[in-house]
């Protein structure tokens, strides 16, 4: 499969965070997600999917586990099924890109 780029699904999530679907199959998804500074995704958890957070651009305080840190561009985070997780954004136009398996209906169906 192929995504052409006029075919990514841009969504305002409200409080300057965007997110831009870039497909998914049966079993995996991508999303771009961009934040302000100061935007914060609480910790949280999934009980049924893994995630992968790789971060773009920008700079990111990222929670996994117990442990945190400041991600730059080429950091990676994984986080496994039931592991919290949270994202705190330190800089203006931060970037990730939003890894998921398996998909996860309630954001394509949110679309």
């Amino acid at each position: 499969m192929f995504v052409e780029k006029e075919d990514i699904v841009f969504k305002d999530m409200g409080d300057g965070i965007t997110r831009e679907m870039l497909g998914h199959g049966k079993e995996i998804m991508g999303c771009i997600m961009t934040f302000p500074k100061g935007a914060y995704v609480a910790p949280h958890s999934h009980p049924d999917h893994t995630q992968m957070i790789v971060v773009l651009k920008g700079k990111l305080e990222l929670t996994a586990g117990d442990k945190k840190k400041i991600c730059v561009p080429g950091d990676v985070c994984y986080a496994d099924k039931n592991e919290i997780h949270g994202t705190l954004s330190l800089e203006d136009g931060s970037q990730i890109l939003d890894i998921h398996t398996p998909l996860r209906m309630d954001i394509v169906n949110n679309d």
